[in-house]
């Protein structure tokens, strides 16, 4: 869950809500948080999740300067 509208905090404008695509294989899924540090699993590069709770992670933009402000609030996600 992220906040409707937050005033940024660079110049005072409206944020709007949205949030960060991350490239998969085949499309797009939204960008998670989860706690530690990264770590590589053996394949293709990925990182290691497994057991680990994973958070949506959803964004905030300012129209004006451009500042993003990201949120991981909520339950866990897939």
């Amino acid at each position: 869950m992220m906040p409707e509208s937050l005033p940024c905090l660079r110049c005072k404008t409206p944020m709007e809500p949205g949030f960060i695509a991350d490239a998969t294989y085949g499309g797009n899924v939204q960008e998670k948080w989860a706690a530690g540090a990264a770590e590589n699993s053996a394949w293709w590069g990925t990182l290691k999740t497994k057991g680990k709770e994973l958070y949506p992670v959803s964004t905030l933009r300012c129209p004006k300067c451009g500042y993003l402000e990201s949120y991981a609030r909520g339950g866990p996600g897939l």
